[in-house]
């Protein structure tokens, strides 16, 4: 195709429109990326093709009349290149990802109306699918990843090109290009020199495309590539194409997400861009002489020498590449870092030695002082503390759990500790933007209450109670983040109660609501709704966030109407006893109701009269006795109370539900407690 290119842009009719055929061939471009994206699917075997056809079109442009025509056509390919990075190419991402949706649709529409509830299920399913894999493709990094591989691919073939002009100088006469462009040899010098200086002009281009887009799109440019530095140069091995991929991203970025941008990426599109282009002009070069290297007699001998070449080659940059000369500061190639030492001793013999500018030394200062300061200390805990929670198991070993903790206690106890430590650590911070009238829940002494809690492990019921309790509680902070970002893509510039924009409030909150009125606590009846469609047990990411854009309702409030809110909360009026309606008979349930989805029993709690909790009750029980009036016991309560009695046996007898499915149980029985236990089931 390439040579197809160059035959062409010989011709008159080339020369003559040279303008329409830029476009055309940008747009052709375009779609052979398209479609080599979809046969091929890994975007760096499509890489160096991209790189070749790019330095390819620029380079037909010499065929222009003159030295001004090429000049202006070079101008009209960077103004095609800068719409296609910000409008083009996000605009052709966006309809294949919303092709799969489009094409569920068109089925739905014109196929079979008439379907079976599996049918119906299996239409379900396949439509969650289709919308949550278009909203990973939207909201992930792959549209960000894609525009920068865009701008390397381009960027490469603008740096390559200015050796491409060499080669033609060099190889003027056996190549025959320039001649047939009408250009002579040191006029070649020009258009070299021109290639080179728009390098440095292109880049400051790229530098406006690189902003707009972030701008446009909101991509993070460049968070994404100051972390892929930081990737690479703390990465294990030293060729990364061996290291772990990326399994969130899509199969097609995986490599170059791994090659993280680096030195080591660019040396492969230029290593395949110049072995494809010397390809090129060695199969010219065969057309122009009329030389058919099978009918050579010679070609064997000349087909060994040259792999014998290469082979010398390769075993000459090995050596170099592996080789160290302290005398000249040179460790090898691509050697890895292997960091023995902490941050601070890093940043310290950095300063000691004095490498880099004096303003990399003195932010330098600046991070050993922010890293010493227990502030930042703090600080990263209370950022990272999900992380470090997530990954302190990875260094617990058997062997490690036979030592001795700092305060010479077991290490298993140590590390229970340090665990509630962590657990506890922003109970007591304040965070940023609370009001100062309005004080904590939990105080110093609560605080210090907490740190003295029996860490003693749990036994019997009180283990599965507090299975059960941590299962829901960490169901509900998985569900939340799952669903956090919709809600942030649900807010408004205004408050959805009083109106007010940024202008007139600090903040502007986005959140659910119930009834049309803002609830902090309206994800909880959605889990209860979704456990009561589905089941307790079912947790599945898709599935709830499906059920969450059906059912949910957003609401976005400003800090004002927030703080009114809690002010109604500790204000509210408290109904005394007996200041409600009377009782009805639909307000009392049988006992003979059983719940389905209900996963524990309860077993009865005999309560001596004597004690308090007995007198309590009996104070209860005599007040309702005088709210509803008349003669007790009633008539039938024995019977009732014998009814209550024989259910709680065939309850006992039958039961066969588990509360978890790790640890089987026939019921709660009996559980006996301290009064730190009982300080944290109240919290609870």
């Amino acid at each position: 195709m390439i040579l197809c290119l160059l035959e062409f842009s010989y011709s008159d009719s080339y020369k003559n429109d040279i303008y329409r055929y830029v476009v055309m061939f940008k747009f052709g471009q375009i779609a052979f990326d398209v479609i080599l994206s979809h046969v091929i699917r890994d975007k760096l075997l499509i890489a160096p093709l991209l790189v070749l056809i790019q330095m390819s079109e620029i380079l037909v442009t010499i065929g222009a009349r003159d030295f001004v025509e090429f000049t202006l056509s070079f101008l009209v390919k960077i103004s095609l290149i800068v719409v296609q990075r910000l409008f083009i190419y996000p605009f052709i991402h966006t309809i294949l990802t919303l092709l799969p949706r489009w094409n569920l649709l068109a089925r739905h529409s014109f196929g079979r109306k008439a379907l079976t509830r599996k049918e119906k299920k299996q239409r379900e399913a396949r439509w969650k699918k289709v919308n949550e894999n278009i909203e990973l493709q939207t909201e992930g990094v792959e549209p960000l990843v894609d525009s920068i591989t865009i701008y390397s691919v381009e960027k490469t073939g603008g740096i390559l090109l200015p050796f491409m002009c060499l080669f033609l100088m060099l190889l003027y006469r056996e190549t025959e290009i320039a001649m047939n462009y009408n250009i002579n040899q040191h006029e070649l010098l020009y258009y070299g020199t021109f290639a080179f200086y728009m390098i440095i002009w292109t880049c400051i281009v790229d530098t406006f495309v690189l902003s707009s887009q972030e701008v446009l799109y909101g991509w993070r440019v460049y968070d994404y590539l100051s972390y892929t530095r930081w990737r690479f140069s703390n990465r294990e091995n030293r060729w990364n194409l061996l290291g772990k991929f990326d399994e969130s991203l899509s199969y097609s970025f995986q490599s170059i997400d791994l090659l993280c941008f680096s030195s080591q990426y660019y040396f492969i599109l230029a290593l395949l861009t110049l072995g494809f282009g010397s390809n090129i002009f060695a199969i010219t070069i065969c057309l122009r002489r009329k030389y058919n290297f099978l009918a050579d007699p010679v070609f064997p001998i000349i087909a060994f020498v040259v792999i014998l070449c290469c082979e010398v080659v390769t075993v000459l940059c090995k050596y170099l590449a592996n080789t160290s000369v302290p005398a000249i500061c040179w460790r090898g190639i691509w050697q890895v870092s292997r960091v023995q030492s902490t941050m601070d001793d890093m940043i310290a013999a950095k300063l000691a030695v004095g490498e880099g500018r004096q303003e990399d030394l003195e932010q330098e200062r600046q991070e050993l002082l922010a890293l010493n300061s227990e502030t930042f200390r703090h600080n990263f805990v209370e950022k990272n503390r999900p992380w470090i929670l997530q990954h302190l198991v990875e260094l617990i070993t058997p062997r490690t759990l036979q030592g001795v903790g700092a305060d010479e206690r077991p290490l298993a106890d140590y590390l229970r500790g340090v665990y509630s430590n962590l657990m506890n650590t922003s109970t007591a911070t304040k965070c940023a933007g609370d009001r100062s009238d309005i004080s904590s829940d939990s105080s110093d002494d609560e605080f210090e209450k907490r740190r003295r809690w029996d860490r003693n492990p749990l036994e019997g019921n009180q283990v599965t109670i507090a299975k059960v309790w941590l299962n829901k509680a960490r169901k509900r902070g998985i569900f939340t983040k799952a669903v956090m970002p919709s809600i942030e893509r649900r807010k408004e510039d205004h408050c959805s109660a009083c109106s007010r924009t940024l202008g007139s409030c600090k903040v502007l909150h986005a959140g659910l609501a119930r009834n049309g009125k803002y609830d902090s606590y309206a994800i909880d009846g959605l889990i209860k709704e979704f456990e009561q469609k589905y089941s307790s047990h079912e947790s599945d990411p898709t599935l709830w966030k499906a059920f969450f854009r059906e059912k949910a309702q957003f609401m976005t409030i400003c800090n004002i109407c927030l703080d009114q809110i809690e002010q109604q909360k500790l204000h509210k009026v408290v109904r005394h006893v007996g200041a409600g309606r009377l009782t009805r008979p639909g307000d009392i349930s049988s006992d003979d109701e059983s719940d389905e989805e209900e996963a524990f029993f309860f077993e009865p709690i005999a309560v001596p009269r004597s004690s308090k909790a007995g007198a309590m009750m009996s104070k209860w029980l005599q007040a309702c006795r005088q709210r509803l009036g008349g003669e007790f016991p009633r008539n039938g309560s024995q019977h009732s109370t014998e009814q209550y009695l024989n259910t709680l046996r065939v309850r006992k007898l039958g039961k066969s539900k588990t509360v978890l499915k790790d640890d089987p149980v026939t019921g709660w029985g009996s559980v006996s407690t301290s009064l730190e236990g009982k300080k944290i089931m109240t919290k609870w």
